[in-house]
């Protein structure tokens, strides 16, 4: 068995697959454009990745993707292109091993939550978000309820997974971006969209217990074995395409109810992950087509390892 660390770069059409222990380069597979997000299928050793857009990103793109791509991890070439069509736009992915299927947030119908069963590889339906935007996507470890993250919709969507409806709405008047579940099931994390903050939400009430000031607006989040919550930041205010500003992470203590750490990493922060023994954290940088290492022993950049541009989406996975 390896472990592994699998990137979605999504200028450069690639899925890349390193050696989480040494970080050498173990595959280099082409994709359709433009690859976003990935999840490991432990079951059937495979990957499944989300093609979002045509070109662009999110508010300024071309046309919608409309394909999960399979990747075979034993032979690390792809399987199968799906088409999900009329569902197009899939972004965050959750896989429920127990219902054996995929749930996509996708930007069609709407803004909605697609189904997509692993044995069949074929499209079960949809649950309404009523955002158009559905980024990202959390589901409670019982696997009873999801959440999707909304970008600008003033709410976050609480979707009943047993029933496959929308069962609520939690308000977030500034939108939000990224949304995790705590190991326990008994948290829902979501970073505010228009402002500094971190949301903590009860998930037995669907209701906001309360909110952590952070260093600056986040954008994506993590949380490692270990509790701790890291959260990306690409200090908007300072930052341009032509001239794109260092990122940085910070990190949440639940325990101690407050920040701990902030590390800088590379422009344009976006996929995070860590490794299984938390001593590790790894940040995809979009801008600077690599991928930080951080100790977090020390919370020091350990080192960085190239990728390809755009990279954007990093899991941790064993094979």
């Amino acid at each position: 068995m390896t472990n592994y660390l699998a990137t979605c770069n999504q200028l450069g059409h690639t899925v890349i697959a390193l050696d989480a222990d040494d970080y050498t380069e173990v595959a280099r597979i082409e994709t359709p454009p433009e690859p976003h997000m990935l999840v490991f299928d432990q079951r059937r050793n495979r990957l499944y990745v989300a093609i979002t857009y045509r070109d662009g990103f999110y508010d300024q793109h071309g046309p919608h993707g409309a394909e999960i791509v399979v990747i075979d991890v034993a032979e690390w070439r792809i399987t199968e292109i799906v088409d999900i069509s009329p569902y197009a736009g899939p972004h965050d992915m959750y896989l429920d091993p127990v219902r054996d299927r995929l749930y996509l947030a996708c930007e069609s119908h709407g803004g909605c939550v697609a189904g997509l069963d692993l044995a069949t590889l074929a499209v079960t339906g949809h649950i309404p978000t009523e955002a158009p935007g559905p980024h990202w996507l959390a589901a409670l470890p019982d696997r009873s309820k999801a959440y999707t993250g909304n970008k600008e919709a003033s709410f976050v969507s609480v979707l009943d997974l047993t029933a496959d409806r929308l069962l609520g709405k939690i308000p977030m008047p500034n939108g939000s971006e990224d949304l995790e579940v705590s190991r326990d099931g008994r948290l829902l994390y979501a970073c505010d969209r228009g402002r500094p903050l971190l949301h903590v939400i009860d998930t037995a009430t669907d209701t906001e217990r309360h909110s952590v000031q952070l260093p600056d607006n986040p954008h994506r989040m993590h949380l490692t074995e270990t509790g701790l919550v890291v959260i990306s930041h690409f200090h908007l205010s300072r930052w341009s395409f032509q001239r794109p500003v260092p990122g940085s992470v910070s990190v949440y203590d639940p325990a101690a109810r407050k920040i701990v750490a902030q590390v800088e990493v590379g422009a344009g922060p976006l996929g995070i992950t860590s490794s299984p023994d938390g001593r590790r954290v790894f940040v995809d940088n979009a801008n600077d087509a690599n991928m930080t290492v951080i100790d977090t022993a020390s919370w020091t950049v350990e080192r960085t390892v190239p990728l390809d541009r755009g990279a954007h989406e990093v899991i941790h996975f064993r094979s």
